[in-house]
């Protein structure tokens, strides 16, 4: 991948903090123009055939009528061509070896190291189409949060997070979530998967949102010994374990579980059993 230079600003950013080599950067999906356009200037043509056909055009009512309506689809064009601009903004997500870097609305910069990074993640996959959307909301140490990706699950996950929503952003829907997404849920994991599975050996307990971990039992508002855990798995976005031939649900979805596939990884490690 050729990257653009970083700004000087981002630049110094990136040394001072350690984040090391830049590995990719993505901008915000350009905002939809071409089906908007043509269903306006469709629905324009319409109606001028409409008032030709009805001969209004041959009096001043009609012209009115006419030159009204050019102008409401004018101003629907111009504003269409405004958002289009506007989407673009100056959004950047930048991936480093040790982080990632934000460039949000506003001029605003988040910048989250791997190695403490708090993540929630809310992948929804559609069946009918295979899509599958990406959204993640990231939470610095001082409580400020940036969500980017598909914005539909972006308040859900912010107001079930965070205690107030006094410093969150909404932040851009990047182009290409089927890389950055996986790479910061891969990076996050590798950089904190073994700090977790040393605190496990050491008989401490780890939270991940509402569920816990430790070397003996697994709890999502029940304790399950980990010795009797037959499965695990998601289902409808709920996490789901079956232990001496009963099932447990979590109380909360996957995008309440902090880090959720570090969370997946330890218990699978703990276990020895992989998710189905």
């Amino acid at each position: 991948m050729n990257l653009n230079p970083l700004s000087p600003e981002l630049h110094q950013l990136a040394e001072q903090t350690d984040l090391g080599v830049h590995r990719a950067e993505y901008q915000p999906r350009p905002a939809p123009f071409a089906i908007p356009l043509a269903v306006a200037l469709t629905i324009y043509a319409l109606v001028i055939a409409c008032l030709a056909g009805s001969n209004m055009l041959e009096n001043s009512f009609g012209v009115i009528m006419l030159v009204v309506f050019t102008v409401f689809i004018g101003l629907g064009v111009l504003n269409l061509l405004h958002m289009k601009r506007k989407s673009g903004a100056s959004d950047e997500l930048h991936l480093f070896d040790h982080g990632l870097i934000v460039k949000g609305p506003k001029t605003l910069v988040s910048l989250h190291h791997w190695d403490d990074a708090t993540v929630y993640q809310r992948l929804f996959h559609y069946p009918q189409t295979g899509l599958t959307t990406y959204n993640y909301l990231l939470v610095a140490p001082d409580g400020a949060a940036i969500s980017i990706g598909d914005p539909k699950g972006a308040t859900t996950s912010a107001v079930t997070n965070l205690p107030n929503l006094d410093h969150f952003t909404l932040g851009a829907g990047f182009d290409r979530p089927d890389q950055w997404g996986p790479a910061i849920q891969e990076a996050i994991t590798r950089t904190q998967l073994p700090a977790v599975l040393a605190r496990i050996a050491n008989n401490e307990t780890v939270a991940f949102g509402p569920l816990t971990l430790n070397r003996d039992t697994l709890t999502v508002g029940t304790a399950i010994p980990l010795t009797g855990l037959q499965d695990a798995a998601v289902k409808d976005g709920t996490a789901v374990f079956k232990s001496y031939n009963r099932f447990f649900k979590t109380r909360e979805p996957v995008y309440a579980i902090l880090n959720f596939f570090v969370f997946k990884e330890a218990l699978q490690t703990q276990t020895g059993r992989p998710w189905s």
